[in-house]
């Protein structure tokens, strides 16, 4: 399959198999290219998605590519890291990557990741429209149907509605008189607001962006609902601080142990972080000049680090995982845990000296990333980004809690549906997919022609633009980065070897190269994971020979599966599919072609050979 499929926004493997990520601190430190390297990456073929390879653009240290979902049936700008990238690709699925480099001035390096980035941004500005007309079409239907429970907001998961009279948040505080009397005020004004949001009938529906170019810059689209939910959380702060509530105990990990005591040292630092927390948050409330989620984002920062101070262990809040595997849930060998385990406290170390380097925004987010990683491990779920802390729950302070009022809220559900259904088909149209003429290959040439239509940047000429045309055959990766390696404008050309190839490049002796390690059953390079079918050889060694290789494998495959269909009464089919799958991956070999190289998802950090950091093949 062209192009790479997963549902949500994110990488996708199976929940347990996501420990697997806990490598990236460890095996990227000296993985990453120059940061100043910009050009086209050809990823190899692999089984599973992306089968027939993928393509993305290398920015500096930031990759650009296209993953579609089946969830939001939109073809996502995805940006991540080099190295996590690298990882994903070059490990646990085991591809080849090529990297095709662009002969570019600085500034019109900046240009170019400029450009993406806006975008990146474009898109999710689309998206974040599309969710908040979704929010507001059910919030009206949750209300009209009598749900019990209907003003679940984002954020309020976090705390009860008992009085916690001992809470430290006052005196923290310390609000002057003058100051406690415009808090009054001010929850006053926003109360006043949002008890006048109503849903009423209109004839004008709301201003819908324009969804005729990824390119224009668009406006968020702020709903009735979305700014009376801005307004709850805003109330919430201002009445926390004056009259706190108890936490939710359940909401928060403590991780217990001697690794994850705070030092005197550390204790000292991270009481220190404290008054600028506080301080940053008082301007937001008394200026008035920060987001409802920038607000409840500081509050929760003061407390956590207030409590881990308290009990002298590392406390943070949970998030709400809501990524999609798109392989079953799979149950990990104890040793891998354990494995595991380990290396994710050599990283603890690293990561808490990181954050104790000194107070800074980015440093509480990617502390508050790496603590949601852990998590994700803990709890054997797919890990997914945000900054938001994402609990849900009710207004802690029910008595004083302002309603929606509902007048003509069918009617009103109804053109809120309308419109969030008309929204969400201009946005999937604007950003399709199709296996030939809309892949991850010639989307990427698409917006790369929409942005620079000569090739040119400003006067500077830095590739010789591919059509995105499906007559060019430029859709296919491999023919795509074979045309992008013979042009004038590739200044270099580097080779980033998968897993298994790096480590076979290490073994001297030639039968076990090339006997010992082909053979499935005698590799001590490669273990059977829940990822892949069984198969016997691997035929990505030479060409020569691989039809005879292939039909071993085609012959494993269709014993495999006649053994499954006598087994589907009690394992429900999954035989049958993991045969299959080796049946089809081995027909191409029949013809010379190979597409299946194995994943490698249970190493650990110290399989990792010193040439994934040092050698780069040209």
């Amino acid at each position: 399959m062209l192009g790479r499929i997963v549902s949500a926004r994110f990488h996708t493997i199976p929940a347990l198999l996501y420990l697997l990520f806990v490598l990236f601190p460890i095996v990227s430190v000296s993985s990453q290219p120059q940061k100043n390297r910009y050009g086209f990456l050809y990823i190899d073929s692999n089984s599973g998605q992306s089968s027939g390879g993928h393509s993305a653009l290398l920015l500096g240290d930031r990759v650009y590519h296209l993953q579609y979902s089946f969830e939001d049936q939109i073809f996502h700008i995805v940006r991540e890291s080099w190295d996590d990238f690298r990882f994903q690709y070059g490990v646990v699925e085991n591809r080849n990557i090529e990297f095709y480099e662009w002969n570019l001035s600085n500034s019109a390096k900046q240009i170019l990741r400029q450009r993406w980035n806006e975008l990146y941004l474009v898109q999710e500005t689309h998206i974040q429209n599309q969710k908040n007309l979704e929010e507001d079409w059910e919030w009206m239907r949750d209300n009209q149907e009598n749900n019990p429970f209907p003003d679940l907001i984002i954020g309020f998961g976090y705390f009860t509605n008992r009085e916690d009279s001992h809470s430290p948040i006052p005196k923290l505080f310390s609000f002057r008189k003058n100051e406690l009397e415009y808090l009054k005020k001010n929850i006053e004004t926003i109360s006043d607001q949002s008890s006048q949001t109503k849903w009423e009938i209109k004839n004008d529906e709301i201003s819908l962006p324009e969804t005729n170019s990824p390119l224009h810059l668009i406006p968020t689209i702020e709903t009735e609902t979305n700014l009376h939910i801005q307004n709850q959380r805003k109330i919430f702060v201002r009445m926390f601080l004056q009259n706190p509530v108890l936490l939710y105990e359940q909401a928060f990990v403590k991780l217990e142990g001697k690794n994850f005591s705070l030092t005197h040292e550390e204790a000292k630092i991270w009481k220190g972080y404290l008054p600028k927390l506080v301080n940053e948050l008082k301007v937001c409330i008394l200026e008035n000049s920060c987001k409802d989620w920038e607000e409840m984002t500081l509050l929760l920062r003061i407390l956590y680090i207030q409590k881990s101070i308290e009990v002298r262990q590392i406390v943070f809040p949970k998030k709400n995982f809501t990524g999609f595997s798109y392989l079953e849930y799979t149950e990990l060998p104890e040793s891998t845990i354990s494995t595991k385990q380990k290396e994710y406290e050599t990283i603890f170390i690293e990561k808490r000296k990181e954050f104790g380097k000194g107070y800074h925004p980015i440093q509480f987010y990617n502390w508050e990333t790496f603590l949601s990683h852990f998590q994700s491990f803990i709890e054997a779920k797919t890990f997914t980004e945000g900054i938001e802390f994402n609990l849900v729950g009710q207004f802690p302070y029910p008595k004083t809690r302002n309603s929606f009022l509902k007048q003509g809220s069918n009617e009103k559900s109804k053109q809120s549906f309308k419109q969030w259904e008309m929204y969400s088909y201009k946005i999937q149209n604007l950003y399709s997919y199709h296996l030939v003429f809309q892949n991850c290959t010639n989307e990427l040439f698409h917006y790369l022609n929409l942005m620079f239509p000569e090739g040119k940047i400003g006067e500077e000429k830095f590739w010789d633009p591919l059509s995105e045309n499906v007559f060019g055959f430029n859709f296919i990766p491999s023919i795509a980065a074979k045309k992008l390696h013979s042009s004038l404008y590739t200044k270099d050309f580097t080779l980033y070897p998968s897993y298994r190839n790096l480590k076979r490049n290490t073994i001297s002796n030639w039968k076990e190269k090339n006997i010992v390690e082909r053979f499935v059953p005698s590799s001590k390079i490669y273990k059977p994971n829940p990822m892949d079918h069984s198969f016997l050889f691997f035929t990505e060694e030479s060409v020569w020979n691989r039809p005879l290789f292939g039909m071993a494998n085609l012959m494993w495959g269709i014993g495999y599966t006649s053994v499954g269909i006598v087994k589907s009464p009690f394992d429900r089919g999954k035989d049958v599919s993991k045969g299959s799958e080796t049946i089809f991956y081995s027909l191409p070999e029949l013809f010379f072609f190979n597409i299946r190289k194995g994943h490698f998802p249970l190493i650990s950090a110290e399989e990792i050979p010193k040439e994934y950091y040092e050698k780069e093949t040209k």
